[in-house]
């Protein structure tokens, strides 16, 4: 997996791979973005980009976050970075519950009238 990094206030911030515990405060944190305006959004970024550095920066405080000179275009391509890096954005090209098949492209999900190359053929029984 490729590294993703963040920028704000014209620093580059590493995003590493998040352990479960990690993306549980982080899809909290998410949980908290969803319909908020004004303020709100700032404190609820804040949160999404913390637990977003919290394996690279375990000791970054909400505060700390908060106190990053950053547009608001910065906070929001950082939260989209944080997200895709989780897994909880769809990746360019992906259909929502797309599988890809780790040697070709994205697999479909299983149609009962279609039969798979993998799959061995059936003949239908005499009626």
């Amino acid at each position: 997996m490729r590294q993703a990094t963040i920028t704000l206030g014209g620093r580059d911030f590493a995003i590493e791979p998040l352990k479960l515990g990690q993306l549980r405060t982080l899809l909290d944190a998410l949980d908290d973005l969803s319909g908020k305006s004004g303020a709100a959004v700032v404190d609820a970024a804040a949160r999404v980009i913390q637990a977003g550095l919290s394996r690279s920066m375990p000791d970054l405080s909400l505060d700390a976050v908060l106190e990053l000179e950053a547009t608001m275009d910065e906070v929001t391509a950082a939260v989209s970075v944080i997200l895709r890096a989780a897994g909880l954005s769809r990746q360019e090209g992906k259909a929502p519950g797309e599988a890809r098949s780790p040697d070709g492209p994205p697999r479909a999900a299983a149609d009962p009238g279609m039969t798979s190359p993998m799959a061995p053929e059936t003949a239908a029984a005499p009626g």
